[in-house]
């Protein structure tokens, strides 16, 4: 088990584990790539899950190419792509059926499609689902939702549609595949400001300076086109806009959640699969806990994901019961260059 804590109060054996701007927490950097898609499907049956890589899947037969579109979307970024049968039309008790059998499933980001009249209700439960994951079952994950004010770490919000090759028109409803399936695949060290949309030629609307700019602090998440268009990401941002001291400007940026979320979920695995009920609550045992998460840090730190490591910046100390121990890190995760300041004297 796992999750966030106020008091030292659990019941359960597990890690649990509090992230702040200013001391975030982790083990041995795992991989990513894994989205999965809430989607109304023509063919096989409601509940059903589908695997769906760049060279296999176990689509049901007869599938259309109108039902697989979103999930190729999604694999421009991801390696795998789980697709959870919506069946032909949802409601609010399928989307709680859904919602119930994704808890138990591995996966990086959550990402449902769709949006307009009647759809705002499932977006708020998704949030509220996503954010109670996240706290109380200890999952590092982002959901990416289609003009969705989340003002949550947790969420993205597509907020703007591209125009593709073939002329066809993804309004960001659709869109949402593509930003989850980047967000999925990239790395913890790495930012998808500037990412291309391959196959993109053309964002629908066309945004003034003003217009990406006033989105971008709404935080929202939107494309850009250049001369020769191509499409790309303006800026890596969830959806909060409000800020405070535990969590600053850094929890806007999806390259630190990355960060955070990974190291959330490694420390989780390697904590339950190595020390849970097998090392003792003594000097020795917490010496070695501590050693294994400097030794992660520190590969962290190789991978250009936090700066400025030190051994001293992990605490490890003995918890109010005889069985728990209580965990101090204080890290800085590392963000990308995104903005240049420049300066030209002519003499």
């Amino acid at each position: 088990m796992a999750g966030t804590w106020n008091n030292q109060n659990k019941i359960l054996p597990g890690a649990y584990i509090n992230f702040l701007t200013n001391a975030p927490l982790s083990i041995t950097p795992g991989d990513r790539g894994t989205v999965l898609l809430l989607q109304e499907l023509s063919k096989g049956t409601k509940g059903e899950v589908y695997t769906v890589t760049a060279t296999d899947n176990d689509y049901p037969d007869g599938i259309t190419s109108q039902d697989s579109f979103l999930a190729g979307e999604a694999l421009k970024g991801a390696s795998t792509v789980k697709v959870y049968n919506l069946g032909t039309a949802h409601t609010g008790t399928e989307m709680e059926e859904a919602l119930k059998a994704a808890k138990t499933m591995d996966f990086d980001v959550l990402v449902y499609p769709y949006d307009g009249e009647g759809y705002d209700t499932i977006k708020t439960s998704i949030a509220a689902w996503v954010t109670a994951v996240v706290t109380s079952e200890g999952k590092g994950i982002q959901a990416v939702l289609a003009n969705f004010a989340g003002n949550s770490e947790n969420i993205i919000n597509v907020a703007h549609g591209v125009k593709l090759s073939d002329q066809t028109v993804l309004t960001p409803a659709k869109a949402t595949a593509w930003v989850a399936g980047v967000t999925a695949g990239a790395k913890i060290s790495q930012s998808n400001t500037g990412k291309k949309y391959v196959g993109a030629i053309d964002v629908v609307p066309r945004m003034t300076k003003t217009e990406m700019e006033s989105a971008i602090t709404a935080g929202k998440f939107i494309f850009k086109v250049d001369t020769v268009q191509n499409v790309t990401a303006v800026y890596d941002v969830n959806s909060l806009t409000t800020l405070t001291t535990d969590k600053g400007k850094a929890f806007t940026k999806n390259r630190v959640i990355r960060t955070l979320n990974g190291i959330n979920n490694d420390i989780t695995e390697i904590f339950e699969s190595n020390y849970v009920g097998t090392m003792n609550n003594n000097n020795d045992g917490r010496s070695l806990l501590r050693a294994t998460l400097i030794q992660y840090f520190g590969r962290l730190e190789e991978l250009s994901a936090i700066k400025n490591f030190t051994p001293e910046d992990v605490e490890v100390k003995e918890g109010t019961d005889a069985d728990a121990v209580v965990i101090n890190c204080y890290i800085q995760p590392v963000d990308s260059i995104e903005k240049m300041y420049m300066t030209v004297s002519l003499s």
